[in-house]
């Protein structure tokens, strides 16, 4: 019997106009009846994520920054903090590396570098994905008690995976390093991803991997998959997530998650 469901958003649940299915809210619902848990497992900043979740919050839990940030009924049950130390290596790393822009991942806000002005994201972009920020001159101006969860790393030519994840790779000994979208590599304290942040809720509410479902896409996903028996490859996932998936589901232009998840729920009634 499934007890959690966890499914990432961008070109999973989502579809490529960032839409989220109305289908879904009903679903939720309907888990909830069956004491089923549901988790949104996302490279986004929870209040990005909250956005999309107005109303509902404690309903769901939230899995925010790949892993680094867990919520459950809108209180922090896990977070895992990058020290200063490391924050100035990884920002010194990404910077001498031409036309890569960096954001620092807080847990209360995001923050751009001054110099990497805002107008060079996509304006749209960084509504979606980081609607809390601020602009800072340099490292100093983080806020004090201000703690860095993760750092997303933004190529401005859409190609994440031969423009950044070479010129960072070697940084893996330390760092967990994922791609995270065509534009996008995430980078967190070694061990920390989304699997990880699954494991801790098993754990915690005695779910093993045989009571679990996931949906992914992208290689931020690849741990999670590891950590449910009923992981769903989305049609659209890179050849990795397919690879370790033991199931597959229609595209995200296709509503593929609530495809499956309304047959599921048919199925146990």
């Amino acid at each position: 019997m499934v007890k959690l469901i966890a499914t990432d958003m961008d070109g999973t649940l989502l579809n490529d106009k960032k839409e989220m299915p109305e289908q879904i809210f009903d679903i939720i619902d309907q888990l909830r009846e069956k004491e089923m848990m549901f988790v949104v497992a996302s490279g986004r900043q929870y209040q990005s994520l909250l956005r999309l979740y107005e109303g509902i919050k404690d309903k769901i839990t939230i899995i925010a920054e790949n892993g680094g940030i867990v919520i459950e009924e809108g209180e922090i049950v896990f977070s895992n903090i990058v020290e200063m130390e490391h924050v100035r290596e990884i920002v010194t790393t990404v910077n001498q590396v031409p036309g890569l822009k960096i954001v620092i991942c807080g847990l209360k806000s995001a923050y751009l570098f001054e110099d990497n002005i805002e107008t060079e994201y996509p304006k749209e972009m960084v509504d979606s994905y980081f609607p809390v920020r601020k602009i800072i001159k340099d490292l100093d101006d983080l806020p004090e008690g201000e703690a860095v969860v993760k750092f997303a790393i933004f190529d401005p030519q859409h190609c994440a995976t031969e423009n950044i994840y070479p010129h960072l790779s070697h940084l893996k000994a330390k760092y967990h390093i994922a791609v995270s979208g065509k534009e996008w590599v995430d980078i967190m304290n070694h061990g920390i991803n989304k699997g990880i942040a699954i494991q801790k809720l098993q754990e915690k509410w005695r779910i093993t991997p045989k009571e679990t479902m996931v949906f992914g896409d992208e290689s931020n996903d690849y741990e999670m998959m590891q950590r449910a028996y009923y992981s769903y490859a989305m049609a659209n996932a890179v050849p990795k997530i397919k690879d370790v998936a033991n199931f597959m589901a229609p595209s995200n232009e296709e509503a593929g998650v609530i495809q499956i998840l309304t047959k599921f729920l048919a199925m146990i009634k």
